[in-house]
């Protein structure tokens, strides 16, 4: 949403988009309250100058919000999609995936409140290493750790909604048996140097079957590939498949400014084609 949008809507969806940041009444009703800002800089001086007034009650309310991290949040709402779009690039493995639920318990015990993180631009192990740090707090010093990664993350997500930047690649996979969207397929987008080929990002399509953070704002010119993990997708629906996976190479033109690479795929056939 360009801001000059966010300026002339209604006071109830400004707060309702605010919300999806921080879920935090008072916080989104004073900054909706506030419009007309000049620029994206603006708005978010506000924002964070008002959560730097939380109260513990509005925390616990923020806090209760969030999913744990490695969890995928469901549903369709705002919150929900910013939570898919920020965990990702994770690339959390089978023991990744263990070890975090582990450490998500610990965590809960000894705090008794959600492990809170920004996931945006971090690996799965840096956020291991950071929460196994974190551990070693007493409760005092790690409720302010925590409160202030709900405010950077609040700040960043309103940063996100008001100055939405496109990836330089997406993609969307429809499962054209079902003719729905195929949510939850991983997916990697790799480069190919003198030495072979190089991750560059992951992800998971979300319930709509999309990636729209698939890498950064922009790449190097060469060849890509984009790999979708569809033998664990029909695994998970229990219908048998040729493919254990599809691969889609491609030539990037660093001067171009957006790459689609969505695949209509069923258990014995797919196509691609380059989308916009």
């Amino acid at each position: 949403m360009q801001l000059s949008a966010f300026n002339e809507i209604e006071a109830g969806e400004a707060a309702d988009l605010l919300r999806a940041c921080a879920h935090v009444d008072r916080w989104a009703r004073e900054i909706a309250a506030g419009r007309p800002y000049a620029s994206v800089a603006e708005v978010s001086a506000a924002a964070r100058a008002c959560a730097d007034l939380w109260t513990e009650a509005e925390i616990d309310e923020a806090l209760a919000r969030h999913p744990r991290i490695g969890e995928r949040a469901r549903g369709a709402a705002e919150d929900a999609r910013m939570s898919r779009a920020e965990q990702s690039g994770l690339g959390i493995t089978d023991d990744v995936q263990r070890r975090l639920d582990e450490g998500n318990a610990a965590y809960e015990d000894a705090f008794g409140f959600v492990f809170l993180i920004r996931a945006a631009g971090r690996t799965a192990e840096e956020i291991l290493a950071e929460l196994e740090r974190r551990m070693t707090h007493t409760p005092e010093t790690e409720r302010r750790v925590a409160a202030e990664q709900l405010r950077e993350i609040a700040v960043l997500r309103l940063e996100g909604l008001l100055s939405p930047m496109a990836s330089f690649i997406t993609t969307h996979v429809l499962d054209a048996q079902s003719g729905r969207p195929a949510a939850g397929i991983d997916v990697e987008l790799a480069h190919r140097d003198a030495t072979g080929w190089v991750t560059v990002a992951t992800g998971r399509t979300d319930d709509d079957g999309r990636i729209g953070d698939l890498g950064p704002e922009a790449l190097a010119g060469g060849t890509y590939r984009v790999t979708f993990d569809t033998g664990a997708y029909f695994a998970g629906h229990d219908t048998p498949t040729f493919y254990p996976e599809v691969s889609v190479t491609f030539t990037v033109d660093a001067d171009e400014k957006h790459y689609h690479v969505p695949i209509l795929l069923s258990p014995f056939a797919y196509s691609t084609y380059r989308g916009s």
